[in-house]
């Protein structure tokens, strides 16, 4: 299958040689970032109910404090499995990994079932986060490298971002059919991505550039350490050490800023909006939490429509500040003038969905861009994930804010929507890149055996 990044100048990509074999990538990664919206959003989505239980109490104050708690362990699961994973993933493989990480988020998810304590909750969400930010890393880099040279790349990490709404949609619909059943029964349906991982052992392949380069390595190291030239040693620099080179500090800094706004913005603002629906209905709610859910969804999933398009033709600084400012307008706004549940509450919050979610998809296209190869997995890992720590902090900031203000999580959410100021003032130094994922450039450096390219 062959693309064009410029009029006249075919380019064919490593892996999506074959339309079954782009399908099945597609399909595969799509389908992963579908059960990442689910998973993630259920205890966000059931977090009044379940520690209502749990804890014995009808208070919100003590609710909210217990669930920023196990909304930081989560977060700071998601970051430790996301950097681990992808450091596995630069020396064993990407589509490996991927497969495991869809069993390690399944199979705890369906624990959470069966907890007896909020304890016990925050441990097995722990987990849980650890699996979801590896895949959720591992797919993007997958994609990005299988169609790095590709015009069609922009679009495709648009579709691959559209999953994670479409999960939290499902999970919504599941709500509405089955939330009657009560909290346990949501969790017990998240083991399904377990499943998952039979599919992507079998169909998703490893990018054939990675293929190479790991080989192009094992000659390395079969080499008498004087025989090796300067660069050979340098593709030998375990990945993390090099991420903090000179060359990459600047790019791994703004990405961190850019990604820790994205992310607060996510886990400190909205995922809060549940709860805040039950608050301002008085009720369980679950008819209005589910319908909260599929609003701001629907205005995620509009991000793929123009997405792709407002980064060709406009860059990608511009496309930070427009999510960025938009979030911020629209994120305080909400809490500040909604006192009630109405379909113009439905609107903003779609609004909310839109801006907040835009600036993950602008990640996805930016970020593979800045690192080379043989770092790649660890860099997209670390720089954006690594983020979800200052995630875990600004949620326990909002459960303090949240007792401190009598129960009150509309204040807690419009006091944290502040943190896209930072944000916008980070896309004034971001690097610029060729937007293009790959071998754009390489570096030939002879072995004994093959020519090894090291990917910049």
């Amino acid at each position: 299958m062959v693309f064009h990044v410029k009029k006249g100048e075919p380019v064919v990509i490593p892996l999506a040689t074959r339309s079954n074999t782009l399908f099945h990538l597609m399909l595969g990664t799509w389908l992963g970032m579908l059960f990442d919206g689910l998973d993630t959003t259920i205890f966000m989505l059931t977090m009044y109910p379940c520690l209502a239980e749990l804890l014995k109490t009808d208070s919100y104050a003590r609710v909210g404090e217990i669930g920023a708690i196990i909304m930081a362990v989560f977060m700071f699961g998601w970051a430790l499995g996301a950097i681990g994973f992808g450091i596995l993933a630069d020396k064993y493989g990407r589509a490996r990994m991927l497969a495991l990480t869809v069993i390690v988020y399944g199979v705890f998810t369906g624990l959470c079932a069966f907890c007896h304590s909020w304890q016990e909750l925050a441990v097995w969400r722990f987990f849980v986060g650890c699996g979801i930010g590896a895949e959720a890393s591992l797919g993007g880099v997958l994609l990005a490298e299988s169609l790095g040279r590709s015009d069609f790349r922009v679009r495709a990490v648009g579709i691959l971002q559209s999953g994670f709404p479409v999960g939290v949609l499902l999970l919504a619909l599941l709500n509405l059919l089955f939330g009657k059943l009560g909290w346990r029964f949501l969790y017990f349906l998240g083991i399904a991505p377990a499943l998952l991982a039979l599919y992507l052992r079998a169909f998703i392949e490893e990018p054939s550039d990675q293929e190479e380069l790991r080989q192009s390595l094992r000659n390395i190291k079969c080499k008498a350490p004087h025989l090796r030239t300067p660069d050979e040693s340098r593709l030998l620099t375990a990945p993390l050490v090099s991420l903090f080179d000179r060359s990459n500090r600047r790019a791994l800094l703004v990405i961190m800023i850019l990604a820790g706004t994205a992310c607060i913005g996510t886990y400190g603002v909205l995922a809060w909006l549940p709860a805040w629906i039950n608050q301002i209905v008085g009720t369980v709610a679950i008819r209005e939490r589910s319908l909260a859910l599929i609003a701001q969804n629907l205005g995620a999933l509009c991000v793929p429509l123009v997405g792709g398009t407002i980064v060709k033709k406009c860059g990608r600084p511009f496309a930070f500040r427009a999510s960025f400012i938009g979030a911020l307008f629209a994120c305080t706004t909400l809490f500040i003038f909604q006192k009630s549940f109405s379909y113009l509450t439905l609107i903003h919050i779609a609004m909310c969905g839109f801006f907040v979610c835009s600036a993950w998809t602008f990640l996805f296209i930016y970020v593979p861009e800045l690192f080379e190869a043989r770092i790649r997995a660890t860099a997209f890992s670390f720089s954006i994930q690594s983020s979800r720590v200052l995630a875990g902090f600004s949620a326990l900031f909002g459960g303090s804010l949240i007792s401190a203000f009598m129960g009150q999580y509309a204040v807690a959410g419009a006091s944290i929507s502040l943190v896209y100021i930072i944000g916008l003032v980070a896309t004034f130094f971001m690097p610029p890149t060729d937007g293009i994922v790959g071998d754009a450039k390489r570096v030939s450096l002879k072995t004994s055996e093959t020519p090894v390219e090291a990917m910049q």
